[in-house]
């Protein structure tokens, strides 16, 4: 293939990474978010748990974490499920 056609082959329409990021900013800020409340709210749940609800017992300490887990993850899934469709081609004619 020439490089001719491999010109004509690349869509002409390009979005650079600044303009994506504009466009999906609260997707973006939503992800975040869930990411660290999934990495930490089952930690903290976890140890605080072991020492002040369970007094050591570590099998249900781990139950509990392991249930806030599961509800950001639910969390997250419905909140994705009601956001809106973001048209690039809706904001380009505005």
């Amino acid at each position: 293939m020439s490089s001719q056609q491999q010109k004509v082959a690349v869509n002409t329409e390009t979005v650079s990474l600044f303009n994506w990021l504009q466009l999906n900013i609260n997707v973006v800020a939503k992800l975040i978010f869930f990411t660290v409340a999934l990495f930490a709210a089952p930690l903290l749940t976890f140890f605080y748990s072991v020492e002040h609800v369970f007094d050591g017992n570590t099998t249900y300490a781990a139950g509990s974490a392991a249930l806030i887990a599961n509800l950001i993850v639910i969390a997250y899934v419905i909140t994705a499920f009601f956001e809106k469709p973001n048209d690039e081609k809706e904001a380009k004619k505005e």
